[in-house]
């Protein structure tokens, strides 16, 4: 297995690890010192790689076969390994260096100094430098978290800013309060649906579309269901202004019931669902047996490696965001209990992966649930 460097975005690194996790399904992910940087070894190609990187809310970039190197051990002697690495990974065309910091400054280490030169050892590689439209890339992450420098050709553009965000739900036609960053839909869709050929990302109860616009612009297939004809109309026309290119499949209808619902050629590769409450629930179920009856019907229909991300309100919770939640953490749901919530997986043949905590405000957090299709006797 070839050994690359992940390169994560700030905003939330445990959730980005579990989405490039599964993403790349057949690759490793090993956590190093550094908070925003993972190994990842690796089967896929670099085609796969890219793929997962374009459609990625957590990821900035992916650096191959990296170098990793302690910043006490040196900087000439990194340089000797970059001027190395440049001979023992050729590649053919153009080339830039595209340097960032993680977690703050190091002091006596300037990404942009350290840029010029390794521009300089490109140069003496008879590599053509160009900064506009290079054929290829040499990333650079000055990582003050474990002090380390991480450098290797890339893939993804290594912004912090994913451009998703810049969707806010504020700005779409048709706009609900509860709705959700755009950021944590993305990677929701991800992390439930995987690789982009697995297949169709379900949203489960679509509310303003916020999960089938982030599928759509992914470049993934989707249907969205909802009871409320208002809230149909309204999706359909979030998913206009967002001009997402991708079909999106809007279906009137209960959650409940997907047998009955949708097209019998339908391969669902990932379930999201972030449930309406109170004032903006529809049915005559309880919030904990109608999402026990969702995962049970979710399961009628779901292909064999098809992924489950539920997204819940919380009482507020510290923010945990280089973490997972342990399986121990007492966690208080809004509306009903974990034991019961937990349990209600369990039954319909859903196995708990993971639980992670996006803090909203002072008196509020989100529960993000993901769950796999659980091994039958």
């Amino acid at each position: 297995m070839a050994k690359h460097v992940a390169c994560l975005r700030g905003w939330h690194p445990a959730l980005a690890r579990a989405e490039i996790a599964a993403l790349l399904p057949s690759s490793t992910i090993t956590r190093i010192d550094a908070r925003r940087l993972v190994l990842v070894e690796s089967d896929e190609s670099p085609a796969e790689i890219e793929d997962a990187i374009e459609c990625s809310s957590g990821c900035q970039a992916v650096l191959f076969d990296a170098i990793l190197w302690p910043i006490s051990d040196g900087i000439e002697g990194f340089l000797d390994a970059v001027g190395a690495y440049l001979t023992a990974s050729p590649r053919h065309g153009s080339a830039a260096v595209r340097a960032w910091r993680h977690e703050g400054k190091v002091d006596g280490v300037r990404p942009s100094q350290l840029a010029g030169s390794i521009g300089g050892l490109l140069s003496a590689s008879n590599y053509v430098i160009d900064l506009e439209h290079p054929d290829h890339r040499l990333g650079l992450v000055v990582d003050a978290s474990s002090m380390t420098l991480a450098c290797g050709w890339m893939i993804g553009t290594g912004d912090d800013s994913d451009g998703i965000s810049a969707r806010r739900a504020t700005d779409r036609p048709f706009f609900k309060p509860v709705s959700l960053d755009p950021r944590l839909a993305r990677l929701a869709v991800n992390l439930a649906s995987g690789p982009r050929c697995n297949g169709a990302t379900l949203d489960l109860m679509t509310g303003t579309g916020g999960f089938a616009i982030e599928a759509a612009l992914s470049g993934r297939s989707v249907f969205a269901i909802d009871l409320d004809p208002v809230m149909i109309a309204g999706a359909q026309q979030n998913l206009d202004w967002a001009s997402a290119q991708n079909p999106c499949t809007l279906l009137q209808g209960d959650a409940t019931n997907l047998a009955s619902l949708l097209p019998s050629s339908a391969t669902v590769a990932g379930f999201v669902l972030d449930p309406p409450y109170g004032r903006n629930s529809q049915g005559s179920l309880e919030p904990e047996h109608l999402i026990e009856a969702v995962l049970e019907s979710s399961r009628q229909v779901a292909q064999a490696h098809a992924a489950f991300v539920l997204i819940v309100p919380i009482q507020s919770h510290a923010d945990q965001l280089d973490e997972a939640i342990q399986d121990e953490a007492t966690i208080e749901l809004l509306h009903g209990n974990w034991h019961t919530l937990s349990n209600a997986f369990a039954a319909t043949g859903w196995r708990i992966q993971g639980r992670w905590v996006e803090h909203v405000h002072a008196s509020l957090s989100r529960l993000i649930v993901h769950a796999v299709i659980a091994p039958q006797d």
